[in-house]
């Protein structure tokens, strides 16, 4: 079957499901309603006609039998929502088959302004490899898909992605739960960063003194006395002392408290989406040692979350007056859950960010095994040893429409070369480095690849592509160029590294440049001599890469050098109308279209 067949058949499925429970959840609502009524009627009825003790036996066991009609009612109704999520999830994947994207993630939130290729890559962005691959839902997988994407891995680091992306391809049922569970909250996607700096923080060494260590058994005196002076056993001036001695204790905390749940009372409900996600990936049977391992990482990890998401529903009840005042400071209640709170940091402050972090890195590999099964015709990467290496059949840009794919050869073996690339005016010159550079870097993730062969090594992609003026630095669109280019020579030398969450990268990769039309911003001489001195210099290096261009000269010049290939792309005339066929070809292109594109909007060309 089909990638669009199964997601249709399956968003059926959940369809019909939906609508079942949908029935269910309506007579349920009703049959609550009626309940209710009943209830209130036998109890009215067994008042007027039998003893008072009848009445409270009635009304314990309706209580029961209503309390019991709300937890089947809330039941039917998670299952309701969970089938809506799955049908919304392969109607997402049939979507994306048409490259249309309905979720209006970008992680533009992710962008480096001077990262070596995000930029010119369109890797975020409305349009963007992140949307085409995105299936995660917390803020913290997202941020992981988006590192992937932004730095190679290693060689036995890929294979393993490779590896556990395979093994999640087929377990479509788990892949779509793991997403429809996490789309039920919808706070899902709140960033975590506070919580993970209040679990990092050191103990509250105030929590600790006498006063809170002892006061906190002050109500098992204060609740029994308020108790007795209801019953008229004691007079009220005790408990009036208890309660302002809680008060004097309470105010100690206040503002520690409040503090502490600045930083993780909004993630309540978000803590209850990891929870559920985690207890999915335990239950999971899987064999690969890299999906065992966040399972192993994940086995402690549900109960703990749930009892830290309870804590902080509890501690957060302090923000409602009548609470605080009935039940918060007759309990010393922020005493005594602000222990449980600082006992659960102590506990698990290890643990937590290792948590996230694994459910992130399901996430992301659940992004590529998406990716995977819905393009059964991409093809999973041979990763290389070798320094700089780059074979390919068939290959295309997985952001183009099946049906618009023009696909493409390309072999570059070897440091210190170039490949040139001329042709006319829209020939595919840029699209066709895209092409290289985005498969390249979907490869160096652990991802398929859009391609029917597709071998690389290890390298570092840097591109020259997009480079524009720029009013807040006083920069013009050539200068800029020219600043990009000295940060590809630094990156080739060593002297610039990209930076992983704020620490440099610790391996060093060989660069694989893409530079479109380089030094456009200058005369014709210059822009020849100053692209002829920057391909001599890179020769020296370890780096190797593309160069599209216009400067026919500059293709002719290098055509007989050994570290020099010469492609191109052309365009022919058909019935005065220009044809582009996008396909590559040897050697140098020696015609060009700029005038009849300019006669076709009117420049009267002699």
């Amino acid at each position: 079957m089909t990638p669009v067949k199964t997601f249709q058949s399956r968003k059926e499925s959940f369809q019909n499901l939906a609508e079942q429970f949908q029935k269910q959840y309506n007579q349920w609502a009703i049959f609550r309603a009626v309940l209710f009524l009943a209830i209130a009627f036998i109890s009215y009825l067994t008042y007027q006609y039998f003893v008072g003790d009848y009445v409270v036996l009635i009304v314990i066991i309706g209580i029961a039998l209503f309390l019991f009609s709300v937890n089947k009612h809330l039941k039917i109704k998670y299952l309701r929502d969970k089938n809506k999520a799955l049908v919304g999830v392969n109607e997402d994947e049939i979507k994306r088959l048409d490259n249309v994207f309905t979720r209006t993630e970008t992680g533009e939130q992710f962008i480096e302004t001077s990262h070596f290729y995000t930029a010119d890559l369109d890797i975020f962005g409305k349009q963007s490899v992140f949307k085409l691959l995105n299936r995660t839902h917390t803020y913290t997988g997202a941020s992981t898909l988006a590192n992937w994407l932004k730095y190679p891995a290693s060689k036995s680091e890929i294979e393993n992605r490779q590896q556990a992306i395979e093994e999640l391809t087929v377990k479509i049922d788990f892949r779509q739960n793991l997403e429809a569970s996490a789309m039920l909250i919808e706070e899902v996607a709140e960033p975590t960063q506070k919580l993970i700096s209040w679990s990092e923080e050191p103990d509250n060494e105030t929590i600790k003194k006498p006063l809170f260590k002892y006061g906190k058994l002050l109500p098992y005196l204060t609740v029994p006395l308020i108790l007795a002076w209801a019953f008229g056993y004691v007079p009220i001036g005790y408990q009036l002392l208890m309660l302002i001695f809680h008060g004097f204790i309470l105010k100690q905390i206040y503002d520690i408290v409040s503090n502490a749940l600045d930083q993780t009372l909004r993630l309540a409900n978000t803590l209850k989406a990891y929870a559920n996600l985690s207890e999915l990936i335990v239950n999971e049977a899987f064999t690969h040692i890299k999906l065992t391992t966040l399972q192993t990482e994940l086995s402690e990890a549900s109960p703990a979350i749930r009892a830290l998401e309870d804590i902080l529903n509890k501690l957060g009840n302090r923000a409602n007056p009548f609470f605080a005042l009935v039940v918060g400071v007759p309990l010393l209640w922020d005493v005594q859950y602000f222990i449980k709170l600082e006992n659960w940091k102590k506990t698990h402050q290890r643990n937590l960010p290792k948590w996230l972090n694994a459910i992130a890195e399901m996430e992301t590999l659940n992004s590529f095994a998406g990716l995977q099964f819905a393009n059964p015709d991409f093809v999973k990467p041979e990763i290389l040893e070798d320094s700089i290496y780059l074979k390919t059949k068939g290959l295309a840009h997985p952001m183009i429409r099946r049906n618009r794919r023009i696909a493409n050869d390309i072999k570059l073996v070897g440091e210190g070369k170039t490949i040139i690339i001329t042709g006319s005016n829209m020939s595919g010159k840029s699209t066709f480095q895209r092409t290289v550079a985005v498969n390249i870097v979907l490869a160096l993730a652990g991802s398929v690849v859009c391609a029917e062969a597709f071998a690389c090594s290890c390298m570092q992609v840097f591109t020259s592509m997009r480079t524009q003026d720029s009013l807040e630095e006083d920069t013009s669109s050539f200068y800029a160029e020219l600043k990009r280019l000295k940060s590809l020579l630094l990156a080739v030398d060593g002297s610039e590294q990209l930076s992983v969450n704020s620490y440099q990268l610790k391996r060093s990769l060989p660069i694989f440049y893409f530079l479109d039309e380089i030094l456009k911003g200058t005369n014709s001489k210059d822009r020849h001599e100053g692209a002829k001195a920057l391909m001599l210099q890179l020769h020296k290096t370890t780096a190797s890469g593309f160069i599209s261009t216009h400067d026919v000269e500059l293709g002719d010049e290098f055509d007989n050098q050994d570290f020099v290939e010469n492609y191109s792309f052309s365009s022919e005339v058909v019935n005065d109308d220009l044809v582009f066929d996008y396909k590559l070809r040897a050697g140098v292109c020696h015609s060009f279209n700029a005038s009849m594109l300019m006669r076709g909007i009117g420049i009267e060309m002699e």
